[in-house]
């Protein structure tokens, strides 16, 4: 019996050699094409061999899995992203929450009006946006909103437009979306329909997103609004709201239809002059909710408020608000519906009402627990609790090891 090597020497030595794959049954696979990185802009010493003069040239021209790189310059365009890209501005991968204040160094896009600045087409994922400055468009800065998942979203300055980001996610725990180190300030464009940093919405969930290290500013609704779909039939999942700050932003957050949605470690600041807005708003049909480490400062206005006004939801279940800290403002926490869920190891402290307040229109269907939480030195109650049942000192709920010098009915506090 001949040997394969012996093959493998005879084919070799008659200049064969390509016979031997299909011999073996090695057929050889042609290379992957490579990843191209496209440049855009205006030749100059910073950008040298540009290969279109827009964005949108590029975006037509690039295959999924391209770089666009943009140089440093103001494009007046609308983009409109149809396939999964890489878009780098003259700034990617640097924080665009501080510094950053020089404009010729920046990748702008200002689109025309009634445009959005850069918008994902329906079914394209896996889309990366760093470093850019969107600005003054009187539709979105960026949206999402038409599906898609995996986006990632990071060091880019958002302001000045209707909607700094109108995003929509429907993805899983393969193709989470994240939204980082942006700098969302003053998106007030197009009253009254403007008024947002993120909103998440566009007729269905938003899932495994995370929105974190992000500076928001100056809005007169909402930093965060995850509205979705108010019928409840499809509520946001796997959402987390983290180590953000906002400055002087009517509300920070709208929290609507959401399930297990995670909001810790935000830094909230809001001046006494402007005007009333909730910190936090915990709304209808939210469940498993985190609301865990958050600090809140001044401003008129609740700093945490549960309620149910949107829709025809339910209330929400299973509510964990722990470990935050809310001063000055006009009521620390409020509670006008819930159905079930915790308040501990919170401190509220100088708000002008109320530290704790917990209105005769909450009837939940588990008593909610109140624990060594500390409420002092509001002015009018430091704890009030207005339902009426047959739990601590006959209201409907749970006290236990709360400080709270100031209470309704008394006995609720130590």
């Amino acid at each position: 019996m001949v040997s394969t090597r012996s093959i493998v020497r005879t084919l070799l030595s008659t200049g064969t050699a390509a016979l031997l794959w299909a011999v073996t049954g090695l057929a050889a696979s042609p290379p992957a094409a490579a990843q191209a990185v496209i440049v855009v802009g205006t030749a100059s010493a910073t950008c040298p061999n540009p290969q279109y003069a827009t964005i949108q040239a590029a975006v037509n021209a690039a295959t999924a899995g391209d770089t666009i790189r943009v140089c440093a310059g103001t494009y007046n365009e609308a983009v409109t992203v149809n396939k999964s890209l890489v878009f780098r501005g003259a700034r990617a991968g640097v924080d665009a929450r501080v510094g950053r204040t020089n404009p010729a160094q920046e990748s702008i896009i200002q689109p025309p009006a009634g445009s959005t600045g850069l918008t994902v087409t329906s079914g394209t994922s896996d889309v990366t946006i760093d470093g850019f400055t969107f600005r003054n468009a009187t539709a979105d800065g960026i949206s999402t909103l038409a599906g898609g998942s995996g986006f990632t979203i990071v060091n880019n300055i958002v302001t000045g437009n209707r909607i700094g980001i109108n995003f929509r996610s429907p993805g899983t725990s393969s193709s989470p979306s994240v939204i980082r180190q942006n700098r969302l300030v003053d998106n007030n464009n197009s009253l009254p329909q403007g008024g947002s940093g993120i909103f998440l919405g566009g007729g269905q969930g938003t899932n495994f997103t995370s929105i974190t290290q992000n500076r928001f500013g100056g809005h007169v609704s909402a930093d965060v609004n995850t509205q979705g779909v108010l019928d409840g039939s499809d509520p946001a999942e796997a959402l987390s709201i983290t180590n953000n700050t906002s400055a002087d932003s009517s509300t920070f957050l709208v929290l609507v239809n959401a399930d297990s949605p995670a909001v810790t470690s935000n830094q909230i600041t809001k001046s006494a002059a402007l005007s009333s807005g909730t910190a936090m708003l915990i709304d209808s049909n939210t469940d498993n909710a985190q609301i865990q480490k958050n600090t809140i400062t001044g401003g008129v206005g609740t700093g945490i408020n549960v309620t149910a006004q949107f829709g025809s939801l339910a209330p929400s279940t299973a509510l964990n608000v722990t470990g935050n800290i809310v001063t000055s403002r006009t009521n620390g926490v409020s509670v006008s519906a819930l159905d079930s869920g915790t308040f501990s190891g919170n401190v509220l402290q100088r708000n002008t009402n109320n530290g704790i307040q917990v209105n005769s229109s909450v009837t939940p269907a588990t008593p909610l627990v109140f624990s060594r939480n500390v409420s002092q030195a509001n002015t009018v109650w430091d704890a009030n609790d207005d339902t009426t049942g047959s739990g601590t000192a006959g209201t409907a709920n749970t006290w236990t090891g709360n400080i709270c010098p100031k209470d309704d009915p008394n006995g609720i506090c130590i």
